[in-house]
């Protein structure tokens, strides 16, 4: 079996990683990235041509100092490689009135001095003639939301670790990590690995990491849909933002979440509902599904977006790693102080990528970083800091 040596390998080069290899090769330092698929690949979590970006965060403004490093990383990584990776649409929430998230998200925007505009009724119906809004909803805009390119974003940061002198190594799986004096052996399917440090960012194939910290990871697939426009021009706008809708008063027959994104070609509109299939163990086998599973985005779609065709020309798969609690893995592995989890981020994780590598690279680097994830601890689930002599990864 081949063997091999270098400062920090980085396991799983998908969302995370891919950003975690660009700035850890930015300090100088050896990398070697390994993936089970291609490098980039086509079955990674970030699939599907656009993810959002916000900067008013209903998940709680604690996250806001990392949104807020991860939108100038995007910018940075935008002038290294000469292309668009973050569009500024602006972004809107819409939401019933007595929605239990609207006055988290306020709170969050207000605390840290975030710019937002509220709008209700026809105010907010000249504003958002796409959207059917009821005199009950309240509109929460973000100037500074929008989406991420994520398949030319990885790809980008792939591009500038490559010429920082970053390896990849695709197609072969990591099978566990083994301490090795003061550094670690990684083993895959091809090849022994010496290393000082580890990044381990498996995306949702992580779930024998998950295990070794005593939570699981639920993998999920998500089906995303691409629906016609009756009239494309009105899809097409300069100053359409991407949406959130949060439909979820009592009563209702369907209640959930969706969202869009301004056309990318010129007749269709990608509109995503928060519904997901059953529980996979894996990715690796195509999926299947009954055609009645799109009914419930079908029937959104009919009732708040009338400009569109209720009918899907165009589907893909994607699935990310969710935990109990929806909050990710991020930071050094318990019991073992060279390795750095990045994990679980439970649908929710590329608009934070680019900070959370930069992050890894403060933690291998400097031993500490001044942006706080501590919420995001993976000792929070694994009692005990024993040190480990191996660590399973499949």
């Amino acid at each position: 079996m081949t063997a091999l040596e270098t400062d920090v390998v980085i396991v799983g080069v998908g969302s995370v990683g891919s950003m975690a290899s660009w700035q850890i090769a930015s300090r100088g330092l050896r990398v070697i990235g390994l993936d089970r698929f291609s490098i980039p690949g086509p079955f990674s979590a970030y699939a599907g041509e656009s993810r959002l970006f916000r900067k008013l965060y209903v998940e709680g403004g604690h996250y806001t100092p990392l949104l807020q490093r991860a939108q100038d990383l995007w910018r940075d990584l935008e002038k290294i490689s000469g292309s668009e990776l973050l569009s500024t649409t602006g972004a809107v929430t819409i939401y019933d009135e007595h929605n239990p998230g609207l006055a988290p998200l306020l709170a969050a925007a207000q605390d840290h001095g975030l710019d937002y505009q509220l709008l209700r009724g026809d105010e907010a119906r000249a504003m958002y003639p796409e959207h059917v809004i009821r005199d009950s909803d309240v509109t929460v805009f973000d100037p500074e939301g929008g989406y991420l390119h994520p398949e030319k974003a990885v790809t980008a940061a792939l591009l500038e670790a490559a010429r920082l002198g970053a390896k990849f190594l695709g197609n072969r799986k990591a099978h566990s990590i083994e301490t090795y004096g003061d550094r670690y052996i990684v083993r895959t399917d091809h090849e022994e690995i010496i290393a000082s440090r580890v990044v381990i960012s498996q995306g949702n194939g992580a779930g024998a990491l998950c295990k070794e910290l005593g939570v699981h990871l639920a993998v999920r697939p998500q089906i995303l849909t691409w629906f016609p426009a009756v009239d494309p021009s009105a899809f097409c706008r300069e100053d359409m933002p991407v949406f959130m809708r949060r439909v979820e008063e009592a009563g209702r027959s369907n209640p959930g979440r969706f969202y869009g994104f301004p056309s990318a070609d010129g007749w269709t509109m990608k509109v995503v509902g928060s519904v997901y299939l059953d529980e996979v163990e894996s990715m690796e086998k195509p999926l299947t599904w009954d055609p009645q599973f799109m009914e419930t985005i079908r029937a959104w779609v009919r009732e708040f977006l009338p400009g569109l065709i209720p009918d899907p020309v165009r589907v893909a798969t994607c699935a990310d790693g969710h935990l109990p609690d929806t909050t990710g893995l991020f930071g050094r592995f318990p019991g073992m102080e060279g390795v750095i989890a990045a994990a679980g981020f439970s649908g929710h994780g590329f608009k934070l990528a680019s900070a959370l590598g930069a992050i890894a690279a403060d933690l291998l680097t400097d031993g500490t970083t001044a942006t706080d994830v501590g919420f995001m601890n993976p000792a929070r689930f694994r009692e005990g800091d024993t040190r480990l002599a191996s660590l399973a990864l499949s």
